[in-house]
């Protein structure tokens, strides 16, 4: 480890090129002979410093997109980490430099294409990652990560090696655009976190925020995905399916019904669920206001749905009623859910 380490030591200091192992055993105040010992020739030492140094420097990098709490967040972090800080970026010089010394350097080749390929792969991840969640959609996710790596790459090695060429920030925007059209997101939502916070006279007043810290409007995708939630929800309760009704609550939903009795669990909604409308024939909700609220980064949203209500009892009268559902979901790994809903009747 140590003759890797000083091997790569002296390649960022001369190049791939100008790296002799008399350099190397120099640094390390050894003899030429110790180093030939490990590697049969300069070839062989070069590709397996720069395999060292490869693999550490993208496990450092798997670690901190792990720390992104969802997807299109672990998407900004990897994107942030393959771009260079600057023209001096040592890391990235080293990467180019590499890039040419495989044309010449059969193992150097066979390495830098299986560095490349894991490249790939992490975005890939993480874009099937944000399909599962529902947090944006991307058709082709092998596709959509080599297309991004491939601009990453292009746009890294003129901002790297060409000063004033290309500026980071214009850098970042060209990286978020295309981020967003892989995903079908807008360039604003591509962010490791919530979006930047709104002037205070944009901001949403206490009264409409609806109880919820740190909402923003949902995007997109996510607004979708609740519309589709709401949308199941009530094509179950119109055909009395209890099983598809409650496989869209968490575990530990919680219904509030309008006479304020509580229900919580899986068991106690099926009991509600039963009374309230096993004694219908049937029961149209039909929204007419959606409002969504939405934590993308801790995926989680709340939503204010009012909805006129029609059913028709057993005995065959036919009534109607107006209500404001007031709901709260959660993101999982196969999609929203709901998380609790207070039914309060209207008229």
């Amino acid at each position: 480890m140590e003759i890797l380490e000083a091997t790569c030591e002296v390649v960022i200091e001369r190049g791939f090129a100008g790296t002799r192992i008399a350099d190397v055993a120099k640094r390390l105040n050894v003899s030429n002979s110790l180093i030939h010992y490990h590697f049969d020739s300069k070839e062989a030492l070069l590709a397996a410093a720069f395999e060292y140094y490869a693999r550490k420097d993208l496990s450092e990098m798997e670690r901190d997109i792990e720390l992104g709490q969802s997807a299109t967040a672990q998407l900004w972090r990897l994107i942030e980490s393959y771009v260079p800080e600057g023209s001096d970026d040592v890391e990235w010089m080293l990467w180019i430099d590499a890039w040419g010394e495989a044309l010449r350097n059969p193992l150097m080749k066979s390495i830098s294409q299986q560095l490349d390929e894991q490249s790939i792969a992490f975005l890939e991840r993480v874009l099937r990652r944000g399909n599962e969640t529902g947090e944006f959609r991307c058709d082709q996710p092998r596709v959509s990560a080599m297309r991004l790596t491939a601009l990453i790459d292009g746009l890294a090695v003129q901002f790297a090696a060409h000063e004033g060429v290309v500026k980071r920030k214009e850098l970042m925007r060209a990286l978020r655009s295309s981020a967003a059209y892989e995903t079908g997101l807008s360039p604003d939502d591509i962010r490791d976190g919530k979006r930047a916070p709104r002037p205070a006279s944009q901001r949403p007043s206490p009264s409409t925020n609806h109880g919820v810290a740190g909402g923003t409007p949902p995007t997109a995708i996510t607004d979708s995905a609740l519309r589709q939630l709401i949308s199941a929800l009530s094509d179950a309760q119109l055909r009395s399916d209890t099983a598809s009704w409650l496989a869209l609550w968490t575990s530990s939903g919680e219904l509030t019904t309008p006479d304020g009795s509580n229900a919580k669990g899986v068991d106690a909604l099926a009991d509600v669920f039963s009374k309230q409308y096993g004694t219908d024939r049937w029961t149209l909700q039909s929204p007419e206001i959606v409002v969504f609220l939405a934590n993308e980064s801790a995926g989680t949203a709340t939503g204010r749905i009012t909805v006129t209500e029609r059913f028709q009892r057993r005995n065959g009268v036919i009534g109607s009623r107006i209500a404001t559902l007031h709901d709260r979901y959660e993101r999982h790994h196969h999609g929203w859910l709901i998380a609790a809903r207070r039914y309060e009747v209207l008229d």
